[in-house]
């Protein structure tokens, strides 16, 4: 499982000095990014990709804790499926005394940019992929 350290600054929370719900999507994306460097996907060149795309196709969340400026969060990332087209991550969110602050799924799908229909994951993405839960 990948973890991902960070913090929450006073840009991610509203007016009540709470982690604003919309930016849990943005720290577990944040997460995503860092999760795909680190078994060797670089964002740049998944986003030059003259053949494919993999979007995000769905997102769900729930908050369990408050998070407010300060707090010192890790952010665990795993692949939970590995789909013909698609791939499920989940994330936890944690506080640094341990409490989960949130969780995520994120699915993603390989679209083939000449159609704009979803296509297989290739192999060598497959791999890289592997179920890490």
């Amino acid at each position: 499982m990948f973890q991902y350290k960070t913090q929450i600054f006073l840009h991610h929370t509203d007016a009540a000095g709470r982690l604003f719900f919309g930016n849990q999507f943005y720290l577990i994306h944040e997460a995503f990014e860092t999760f795909l460097e680190h078994i060797g996907f670089s964002i740049a060149d998944m986003m030059n990709d003259p053949e494919f795309t993999f979007p995000l196709v769905h997102a769900e969340s729930d908050y369990k804790s408050i998070l407010i400026a300060g707090d010192r969060i890790t952010i665990s990332v795993a692949v939970e499926k590995i789909g013909d087209s698609s791939v499920t991550i989940c994330y936890e969110i944690r506080k640094a005394d341990g409490t989960l602050a949130g969780t995520a799924k994120t699915v993603s799908v390989m679209v083939r940019l000449a159609t704009g229909l979803k296509a297989h994951i290739p192999d060598e993405w497959r791999k890289k992929f592997k179920i890490t839960n």
